[in-house]
C-alpha cells in the first residue's frame, strides 16, 4: 500500500477543496492510503473528510501567516508514515509541503495547479508564488485541472514533459435534487409564475466578479420584472455587495443564500447560472454542476470557461466585466427558451461523457502507478549500477 499525504491550506468550502474531497473518497483504500494536512484545523470540510474510511487528517496548527511551524510537521508526518506521494493543494501549502519532501527524499512529487495565478499579487503572494516556481522543477509532476492552466504553466517556465492535465470530475450523488426544497428556494426569492432565477455559486471574492451580475440584474430588471437573482456562497465582499445591491435598487429581488452544501437544490431553483469571473478560471466546479443538472451557463470567456462553454453550444460566453453583455445575454437566453433547453441538453451530454468523477480519480490512480513504478525502475538501476 502507498501512502499520498495532501497539504492543503484549510478544509474551507472551495473548488479545490471539493475536488480535494472527492479524490480521497475515491481511491481504491487497498492501494492507496490517503492523508489530509490542512495547515490550519478546522474549517466547514473538517467533518466531512474525517467521515471518510480509511483517510486519516493531521492538522498542522498553523498559528498564522508567518508561522514556518508546517515545515517542521509536515518533515515529521513524511518520515513517521513514511510517505510514497505527496501533493498539495493550492498556495501556500505548495510550498510548505514540497520543501520538506525534498528533504526527506519523498519519492513522488506532484504540484496541483488550479489555474491560479491570481492578476492582482500580494507580496506575500508573489514570494510563494516564486518559491513554489523553483520548487516546481524537482517535482515529478504538474497536474493542472484544465488547459488553461497548462498554459499558465507553460509561460511559467514548466517543463511541458512534466505537465499532465487531469480534469474536475462530477460526483453525481452530490447532484441529487431534492425538488421540494428547490421549490422553497424559488418562494424565498418571490418568483412568480412567469418569472426567473440567474444564480451565481462562487466564494463572494473580488475575482467571482458578483459585481458584474448585480448590475446585468439591474439593467434587466425595469423589462423583466419578474426576474430573480440568487447568490450562492458566502465571503469577505458579502456586506458591500448587500449595500451594492440596495445602492441599484435591487435588493428585494436578490438573496444572499450564504454557503451551502446542498448545492443541487439550490442550482435546480436556477433557471440559469452565471460565472462572473474576473480571474484566472481553471474547470469550474460550478460550471460542471450546473450543466450536470440541465441548468444553462453564461460564463466569462475567460481561461478554463472557454473549455467548457463553447458560446451557443453548450451556454454563452460574455466578455469580463461586462454587465451590459451579461444583461443582454441573459434576456436573450430567457426569450429563447427551446434554444436554451437545447444549448443545456448538449451540455450535460458533455459533463456525462467527459466528466464524470470516475474517469478523475482513475486519471490520478494512473498518474501515481506510472510515477512510482518510474521511481522504482530509476532505483534498481543506480542500485545496479552502483553494485
Amino acid at each position: 500500500m502507498h501512502t499520498v499525504l495532501y497539504p492543503v491550506n484549510e478544509l474551507r468550502i472551495g473548488g479545490a477543496e471539493q475536488q480535494l474531497l472527492e479524490l480521497v473518497r475515491g481511491l481504491d483504500k487497498n492501494r492507496f492510503r490517503p492523508i489530509v494536512a490542512p495547515l490550519y484545523p478546522g474549517g466547514p470540510l473538517d467533518a466531512e473528510f474525517r467521515a471518510v474510511p480509511g483517510v486519516e487528517v493531521v492538522d498542522l496548527g498553523r498559528r498564522g501567516k508567518y508561522d514556518p511551524s508546517p515545515l517542521v510537521g509536515l518533515a515529521a508526518l513524511m518520515r513517521a508514515r513514511r510517505v510514497d506521494v505527496v501533493q498539495p493543494f493550492l498556495s501556500p501549502a505548495t510550498f510548505f509541503g514540497l520543501l520538506p519532501s525534498l528533504l526527506m527524499r519523498v519519492p513522488v512529487k506532484i504540484i496541483t495547479e488550479r489555474c491560479g495565478v491570481r492578476r492582482s499579487r500580494k507580496l506575500g503572494y508573489k514570494l510563494y508564488r516564486a518559491s513554489e516556481d523553483w520548487l516546481s522543477r524537482y517535482a515529478d509532476a504538474v497536474v493542472p485541472n484544465s488547459g488553461a492552466g497548462r498554459d499558465l504553466l507553460l509561460e511559467r517556465g514548466i517543463a511541458p514533459e512534466k505537465i499532465q492535465v487531469i480534469y474536475n470530475g462530477v460526483n453525481r450523488e452530490r447532484l441529487r435534487v431534492d425538488w421540494a426544497t428547490a421549490m422553497s428556494h424559488r418562494a424565498r426569492l418571490g418568483v412568480p409564475d412567469d418569472g426567473h432565477v440567474v444564480g451565481i455559486l462562487a466564494s463572494l471574492t473580488p475575482a467571482k466578479g458578483h459585481e458584474t451580475l448585480l448590475r446585468a440584474v439591474a439593467a434587466a430588471a425595469s423589462r423583466r420584472p419578474g426576474l430573480r437573482c440568487a447568490v450562492i456562497g458566502d465571503g469577505p465582499l458579502r456586506p458591500q455587495l448587500e449595500a451594492l445591491a440596495v445602492e441599484l435598487g435591487i435588493a428585494d429581488r436578490v438573496v444572499f443564500f450564504g454557503n451551502q452544501r446542498r448545492v443541487a437544490d439550490f442550482l435546480a431553483a436556477c433557471d440559469m447560472l452565471v460565472s462572473a469571473s474576473r480571474d484566472n478560471e481553471g474547470c469550474s466546479n460550478s460550471i460542471l454542476e450546473a450543466m450536470a443538472l440541465c441548468v444553462p451557463v453564461i460564463a466569462t470567456d475567460l481561461g478554463g470557461n472557454c473549455e467548457l462553454v463553447e458560446d451557443r453550444l453548450t451556454g454563452y460566453l460574455i466578455p469580463v466585466g461586462d454587465h451590459a453583455a451579461l444583461a443582454a445575454t441573459i434576456e436573450d437566453a430567457l426569450a429563447g427558451s427551446i434554444e436554451r433547453q437545447t444549448i443545456a441538453a448538449r451540455a450535460r451530454q458533455m459533463i456525462d461523457s467527459r466528466f464524470s468523477l470516475e474517469r478523475m480519480v482513475r486519471d490520478y490512480d494512473s498518474l501515481y502507478t506510472r510515477l512510482l513504478h518510474e521511481k522504482r525502475v530509476r532505483a534498481l538501476q543506480v542500485e545496479a549500477a552502483a553494485g
